[in-house]
């Protein structure tokens, strides 16, 4: 029993890993934050979040060449 309990701490861990790196957890984190900062503002839709996230990214992006 105590070798399925582990196996399951690993593959939580290995998901909430999963979903932190490609940034799935983002909208949430997203939410919980514009709650604590602007409680007297409706937060973005998830929608609008993913479209400005992608606006900002393109925005960043810095050529290596010249």
């Amino acid at each position: 029993m105590a070798v399925l309990g582990r196996t399951r701490q690993v593959v939580g861990a290995v998901r909430w890993f999963v979903h932190e790196f490609f940034g799935d957890s983002a909208y949430q984190s997203y939410l919980h934050r514009h709650a604590l900062v602007h409680p007297e503002h409706p937060p973005m839709s998830e929608r609008e979040f993913w479209r400005c996230r992608a606006r900002d990214a393109e925005a960043q992006v810095e050529s290596g060449c010249c």
